[in-house]
């Protein structure tokens, strides 16, 4: 009888746990639907974001390097002031790009670098997606914004060199080695 009601016991928790599964994977499915708030980008996210740049390789860490993202806006509503400046050796390192609002319907924005290159970046999901070519190697950047302050900042260096080609002459797949990944979790932070 012991045995019966152990058994029935164990039974139920069973249950009880795979109801309450269904419910968490319910809930998570519908937080997948309700996406958070769109803020108006950029305007939603002027202001200074600091953390720190983890550059790393297959073989570990490389560098932690200080780093702020600093949003502005200009006279001109279609343009925002988008500086990276990085603290190396105690001395401030800034990368001064203008962002320029192409057409935000269809996530369409400019990073201008303010001599001659104008890099592409898309706007989806509150990410900034930006992916370009220089000395024969691929940088793909993305920058999640989040409604609570904080930024997610990565850049994936990948080589030209060495490709891989696989496939046949219908679909032929060309494949690149990853060299470097830099990520950085910035949070927003008050300034004078």
């Amino acid at each position: 009888m012991k045995k019966i009601f152990f058994l029935l016991a164990i039974v139920c928790m069973s249950s009880c746990m795979a109801q309450k599964q269904q419910k968490e994977r319910a809930n998570k499915n519908a937080e997948d639907k309700e996406f958070p708030v769109n803020y108006a980008f950029p305007k939603e996210y002027v202001g200074t974001y600091a953390g720190n740049l983890n550059i790393s390789d297959a073989s570990g860490v490389l560098q932690n390097v200080p780093m702020e993202l600093i949003i502005k806006p200009t006279e001109d509503p279609k343009k925002y002031s988008y500086t990276l400046s990085y603290i190396v050796s105690k001395k401030r390192d800034n990368r001064e790009y203008t962002l320029v609002i192409v057409d935000p319907a269809k996530g369409w924005y400019d990073l201008d670098e303010n001599n001659g290159i104008i890099l592409r970046a898309n706007y989806m999901r509150q990410t900034l997606f930006s992916t370009f070519e220089v000395n024969n190697r691929i940088l793909n950047s993305s920058v999640e914004f989040k409604n609570d302050g904080r930024i997610f900042f990565t850049i994936v260096v990948t080589e030209k060199a060495d490709p891989r080609k696989t496939g046949d002459e219908k679909t032929p797949v060309v494949s690149y080695n990853t060299i470097v990944i830099q990520k950085a979790a910035l949070r927003k932070v008050e300034r004078d």
